[in-house]
């Protein structure tokens, strides 16, 4: 007679082999998604990949020392050698503008460049919103289609690719002139209050003085870039895994 005692171990010794050979496949998946500076690598396709989204900012509009073609993304490229950093930034872009490029490249109608970017991307930082001041409408109005943006780009992308960034949105930089100031300072109060791990905003820009700004109270000077280039390596390297894992 069979001892039942035997098949049971036997069963028992089949199931603990299934579940080690689970996880030692789920760790493997999990170092082949970082890179060799332990950052998140979203989609496994071995580079972390960081888009900015944005208006002048972005573009590094009165940088300088970079002849206005650098600004903090090209800066923090060169803290990051082994990421890549990708700019679409365009001068005087509003929230509302940038939310249909955004709807138009996902539907096939131009924008190819960002559109293959953002398919790529790990990260997802968006910088607008200043330039809705002058279109006299609340900041409400403009917080809201940022988080429009927000989701847009996570759900979209998760649709299309199986995986999603983390997008962020930045609290800006503070301008230092008339009715603009306070107004982008009440945008900022809504973006903060609205930061969670799921849909961060705490990609604090607005902790740049403004003692570092441009002549024209708005831009940053070349030193301003280089603090929010700091600033913007720094989140890339301490909060965005916190974002992104687990994943």
């Amino acid at each position: 007679m069979k001892n039942p005692s035997l098949k049971t171990c036997r069963h028992v010794t089949t199931f603990c082999c299934f579940v080690v050979f689970l996880l030692s496949g789920v760790e493997k998946a999990f170092s082949q998604c970082t890179t060799d500076e332990n950052l998140p690598d979203r989609n496994c396709d071995g580079v972390v990949t960081v888009v900015a989204l944005g208006d002048s900012f972005v573009t590094g509009f009165g940088d300088r020392k970079l002849r206005g073609n650098g600004g903090y993304v090209v800066r923090a490229q060169a803290r990051l050698p082994t990421s890549t950093l990708k700019a679409h930034g365009v001068a005087g872009l509003r929230t509302g503008a940038l939310l249909k490029r955004i709807r138009s490249a996902f539907n096939g109608s131009g924008y190819e460049d960002m559109l293959a970017d953002i398919l790529t991307a790990d990260l997802v930082t968006i910088d607008i919103g200043r330039n809705d001041r002058w279109l006299f409408g609340p900041p409400q109005k403009a917080y809201r289609n940022l988080k429009r943006i927000q989701r847009l780009l996570a759900n979209t992308v998760s649709e299309l690719q199986g995986t999603s960034p983390v997008v962020t949105i930045a609290v800006l930089v503070l301008p230092n002139r008339g009715s603009q100031g306070p107004w982008v300072a009440e945008l900022n109060e809504f973006i903060k209050a609205s930061h969670s791990t799921s849909s961060p905003a705490d990609l604090r820009f607005d902790r740049v003085s403004k003692r570092l700004l441009s002549s024209d109270n708005l831009h940053p000077s070349s030193k301003g870039y280089r603090a929010l280039a700091k600033a913007y390596a720094r989140y890339i390297t301490r909060q965005y895994p916190r974002h992104a894992a687990p994943f």
